[in-house]
């Protein structure tokens, strides 16, 4: 509990601190998103099946802004079949192209509520590159903490293609898993406002996880909300 009274006093004061610099622009945004298969950190989240998610954020400025995200789910033996998070996130700039994310998101299931929990991260960008850790406060519904850390770099190719590649170390406190990796490369590009792309997924961690990380494809078409 002190660590999260400390994460929102931290928020609250690198806020404070960019809402000094800067006038308020409050703004509207958000997204939705189509995919054949929602995966998450290499972890199948909706057993092969289509998933539909949206988002929904309210800034309060360029550096501070609250917002709600959404998706439909699905796993073997739970009741859990939707997952709603309450998302709050601080971006300090360092310069143009370099800047830091804090966020956190108090993750919420329906029906069953086994998977609970809430996630912090900090999140760091320098150009093409990104840094990022989390920590998930119930991972996988075992109620048990884990940490990832993880690297990944967007790459512009033919022209207006996308490129993204992920590489990310998680750390599950379960003495049956045994700390793995989970591998991400996608293209993809912006067809008229929707933007579309493939992904291949994959752990190291497949046998342990019972085919929940094994290797995916998955086509997604998103859009932006204005």
């Amino acid at each position: 509990m002190r660590r999260y009274i400390g994460f929102i006093l931290i928020l609250l004061s690198s806020w404070a601190h960019g809402q000094s610099n800067n006038s308020p622009t409050f703004a509207l945004s958000g997204d939705v998103a189509l995919l054949s298969h929602y995966v998450e950190h290499g972890l199948s989240q909706s057993d092969k099946s289509p998933a539909l998610q949206g988002s929904f954020w309210f800034n309060f400025g360029p550096q501070f802004r609250l917002g709600l995200w959404g998706s439909n789910t699905n796993y073997e033996n739970s009741d859990d079949h939707f997952n709603l998070r309450i998302n709050g996130d601080i971006k300090v700039d360092f310069s143009a192209a370099n800047y830091m994310v804090i966020s956190y998101s108090q993750s919420q299931y329906y029906n069953g509520g086994d998977r609970n929990g809430n996630i912090v991260g900090l999140h760091l960008h320098f150009g093409e590159y990104r840094v990022t850790y989390d920590m998930m406060s119930n991972w996988e519904g075992t109620d048990q903490r884990s940490a990832r850390l993880g690297f990944g770099k967007e790459t512009k190719v033919f022209g207006d293609w996308l490129w993204d590649n992920e590489a990310g170390y998680n750390s599950p406190e379960i003495s049956s898993i045994s700390p793995y990796f989970d591998l991400r490369t996608s293209l993809g590009t912006q067809w008229g406002p929707i933007f579309v792309d493939g992904s291949v997924t994959g752990t190291t961690a497949a046998s342990d996880l019972n085919g929940a990380g094994d290797v995916f494809f998955i086509l997604s078409a998103k859009t932006e909300l204005k």
